[in-house]
């Protein structure tokens, strides 16, 4: 079984028609707070019609995470640990529409 990044590879390799890498995709930012936020557009892909889902956890001043599905993108965001934690969270509500949390 692959692990989150290259499920998240694979799974951007299988969306990818010409149009939708270039015009919507996969954004990965750092946060001016210490973090990372990752952004899907799922218009155009297997899981555009994802149900919306919110997931917000924040154990302690350091540690959150923060993830969303709202109308047709991903949003996920944490501190510097988390990258590959909001990458298993949108693997799971993508390969489980009923998931609600990680």
């Amino acid at each position: 079984m692959p692990n989150n990044l290259e499920w998240l590879e694979d799974w951007y390799q299988r969306q990818c028609d010409g149009a939708w890498e270039h015009d919507q995709g996969i954004r990965l930012e750092s946060l001016r707070q210490r973090g990372w936020r990752l952004t899907i557009s799922l218009e155009g892909t297997s899981a555009e019609n994802a149900e919306p889902k919110r997931l917000n956890l924040d154990t302690s001043g350091d540690e959150w995470i923060d993830c969303s599905i709202t109308g047709q993108r991903f949003e996920g965001a944490g501190d510097p640990q988390r990258l590959e934690q909001i990458i298993g969270i949108f693997r799971k509500w993508v390969e489980d529409p009923r998931q609600t949390q990680s």
